[in-house]
């Protein structure tokens, strides 16, 4: 698959008051603050977990790019069904999250494997707004063996490399 430069940006997916942001070296508002896109593209990708936000109509529209992902994603994928990135023996129980999100019968996912060595923590999340309307599903990945091996404290100052 074609995977295109970094900076390269779908017609269907520039949001107008980002872009203006961005453009005017302006802030995103939020609630609790503000940040640059600059700054939140930087937040977004530093967290040691892998983030896909998959939109209320089931297409993928982001995912973060930290530095080792679990799953690798390619700029191919967004604007896609999500049912369309998910091996077909998956593809049931992709639809089962989604609906459950949707009604409302459900709210989190959880799961846990083995892959390549690691302790893989997959976590989906419906997204709502104040209303409890559906806004899409956010999917987390995190490898928790590196804190599966931790054992007592650590109360001083140590880098990991």
């Amino acid at each position: 698959l074609y995977d295109p430069p970094q900076n390269w940006k779908p017609l269907w997916a520039i949001d107008e008051n980002i872009n203006d942001a961005q453009k005017a070296g302006g802030n995103i508002q939020l609630p609790t603050g503000s940040f640059t896109v600059e700054e939140l593209l930087s937040i977004l990708n530093t967290l040691p977990i892998d983030m896909t936000f998959v939109d209320k109509d089931d297409k993928v529209k982001y995912f973060s790019q930290s530095a080792d992902r679990i799953f690798q994603r390619s700029r191919a994928i967004l604007n896609r069904d999500v049912r369309h990135c998910h091996p077909p023996s998956s593809a049931h129980i992709v639809d089962k999250i989604v609906d459950d999100f949707k009604t409302g019968k459900a709210s989190r996912a959880p799961f846990w494997i083995n892959k390549g060595g690691k302790f893989v923590h997959i976590e989906y999340f419906a997204l709502r707004n104040e209303n409890g309307d559906y806004l899409g599903t956010l999917e987390v990945s995190h490898d928790l063996s590196g804190y599966r091996a931790l054992e007592g404290e650590q109360r001083i100052l140590s880098y990991s490399k």
